[in-house]
């Protein structure tokens, strides 16, 4: 309801003329007659746009990350980074020796550096020496990158050189997929 800019009396804001003075209020309305104000927006259909807009941002946020690849965080890749270091000098070590050293140590300040790197991001690397000869010699390994937080990915390898993953809440084994 609004006042009638000619009569002064109170009208329906959907009446096109005045039913006591007669007077045309859609002309009125172009110059905005005083006593008559333009009409907002409802603050319920304000709202109703903002959860509609939130809403549509929420369902493009989620389901952008199941349609594309994204980078891998700085700590997944300092991870595998040296993941991949150890594993080179693994077989540069067993190249040379002939089997597989007892201990990461054997391997001198580059695997020191890249098992640093990766604690750095929140990653612990886990050597294993296996199949051991009679001279006590390992002639086979595995190695894990394991995150302290959950939702990042979990390396393994070993002598195969097949580095892979799992996104699930334990270390990755054999039988997790190969990383692509």
């Amino acid at each position: 309801m609004y006042l009638c800019p000619n009569c002064q009396r109170p009208i329906n804001s959907a009446s096109a003329i005045c039913p006591y003075c007669g007077a045309d209020q859609t002309e009125l309305e172009s110059g905005l007659a005083p006593g008559h104000r333009k009409r907002s927006a409802s603050p319920k259909l304000l709202v109703a746009i903002v959860v509609a807009v939130a809403g549509i941002w929420a369902i493009i946020w989620l389901a952008l990350p199941l349609r594309f690849q994204y980078p891998r965080p700085a700590s997944e890749r300092s991870a595998l980074e040296a993941i991949e270091t150890l594993q080179h000098q693994l077989a540069t070590y067993e190249n040379g020796a002939s089997a597989y050293p007892s201990s990461l140590e054997s391997l001198g300040q580059p695997a020191r550096d890249a098992a640093q790197s990766a604690m750095s991001g929140g990653y612990s690397i886990h050597y294993a020496p296996t199949q051991l000869d009679a001279n006590g010699n390992p002639h086979a390994f595995t190695l894990t990158a394991v995150p302290r937080n959950y939702g990042y990915e979990s390396f393994f390898t070993d002598q195969s050189g097949v580095i892979r993953v799992t996104r699930d809440n334990r270390p990755a084994t054999l039988q997790d997929p190969p990383l692509k």
